[in-house]
């Protein structure tokens, strides 16, 4: 039988199931709400290899060599920056593809509130593309429907984790000039399982479990500065929860490292050089770099990778007001950048119990009236730490 990926290395990425010739290979989900591959029926294994010489973990990818640069920017649309997680910066890099006729791919939610990956091709839909989604997405098909797309000469835009566009590429096997990929500064991927938990205990909560007509992790009403943006849950009946991140439990579950994928303590994705050709991100810090590009609405921070991520970069230009950094002001506040997340000491207790007895016996645990500063993830803190020593 075939090895690939180890379950502490691997991302979930779908690259051996889709490339598998048999279609023997599933994703399945494991106790902890995480899917890993699985041969679903060995009889029909013809033990070609094909799955472990395409796993991006077990096997290098080829990769052009270009001198990363780094930008602080933002849409000049007030409107789509206060719908977007950071900068607008996506939704304006998609509009360009999908005017180009092309499909932009990305994390959306469904019918449950779970994430997945869909294709639009339609400027009006890009809202469903738009905002963060903290739960590892399901990719499903999309790497085969990609691949069809591509061979058919219609452009596509990919944006995903870096390890999904690793698995891409990986499957890909080649370079295609019609295919552009953005990935994000990744603090890695919690679990499906969690937040589809978390996503009930919310609706049983706030509105006798009618589940939430709309989600919004990133809400700015409270601005996003210095990590003042807020939780959203809106009901069909009006009712709403909001919740400044910082407070919000789920959210404290994520910063803190309780409810992340193995992989993530050990990412092969960190760093420069990167497999996409465009990074996005939150410009934390901007507000001390150059705080002209921020107004509290949202600044995206923007790391160019390729020549094909410059071209695009450049023909949104007209809707993108920017400003060049280094890349260590890039890195500086996003040491998710560089480093993988850790998993606290308590991880698997903590998602066990969650998965097992739902959120209600760990709510306890972690409501207090801590400081923003005391809920920041380590990395943070200590880069916080650094700057006060530093300006002294």
């Amino acid at each position: 039988m075939p090895e690939v990926a180890s379950k502490d290395l691997c991302t979930g990425c779908t690259a051996c199931a889709s490339i598998c010739p048999q279609k023997c290979i599933c994703m399945t989900e494991d106790i902890d709400g995480f899917t890993y591959p699985k041969i679903a029926n060995e009889a029909l294994c013809i033990s070609c290899g094909a799955c472990e010489q395409i796993c991006p973990i077990l096997n290098q990818i080829e990769h052009k060599e270009f001198l990363t640069k780094a930008y602080a920017a933002l849409s000049k649309s007030d409107l789509l920056r206060m719908e977007s997680s950071s900068g607008g910066i996506f939704s304006e890099l998609s509009k360009i593809v999908i005017q180009s006729r092309g499909i932009v791919y990305g994390a959306s939610y469904d019918k449950n509130n779970s994430v997945e990956h869909i294709g639009v091709d339609n400027i009006d839909d890009l809202g469903k593309l738009r905002g963060a989604k903290y739960s590892q997405s399901n990719l499903g098909n999309s790497f085969l429907t990609i691949k069809k797309q591509l061979d058919s000469g219609i452009n596509v835009l990919f944006s995903g984790t870096p390890c999904q566009i690793g698995g891409l590429k990986a499957f890909l096997k080649k370079d295609y000039e019609n295919l552009l990929c953005i990935d994000f500064v990744c603090h890695g991927v919690p679990s499906p399982l969690v937040w589809k938990k978390y996503v009930n205990y919310r609706a049983k909560i706030d509105d006798n479990s009618n589940s939430p007509d709309y989600i919004n992790l990133r809400n700015k009403e409270s601005g996003w500065s210095k990590y003042s943006y807020s939780v959203e849950f809106h009901y069909t009946s009006g009712k709403r929860y909001i919740c400044n991140n910082s407070e919000d439990v789920f959210m404290k579950l994520f910063v803190n490292n309780y409810i992340l994928r193995r992989s993530c303590s050990a990412c092969h994705f960190k760093g420069y050089g990167r497999f996409s050709d465009i990074t996005l991100g939150d410009f934390w810090g901007i507000w001390d770099i150059n705080s002209e590009m921020d107004d509290n609405k949202g600044t995206s921070l923007v790391l160019i990778n390729s020549l094909k991520g410059e071209e695009l970069f450049r023909s949104a230009s007209g809707n993108i007001k920017s400003s060049q950094v280094t890349l260590e002001q890039a890195s500086i506040m996003n040491p998710s950048l560089l480093q993988s997340s850790h998993p606290h000491s308590s991880r698997d207790k903590v998602l066990s119990e969650i998965i097992q007895n739902g959120f209600e016996t760990v709510i306890p645990l972690f409501q207090s009236n801590q400081s923003v500063k005391t809920l920041l993830p380590v990395k943070i803190r200590n880069m916080l730490s650094r700057l006060k020593k530093k300006r002294r």
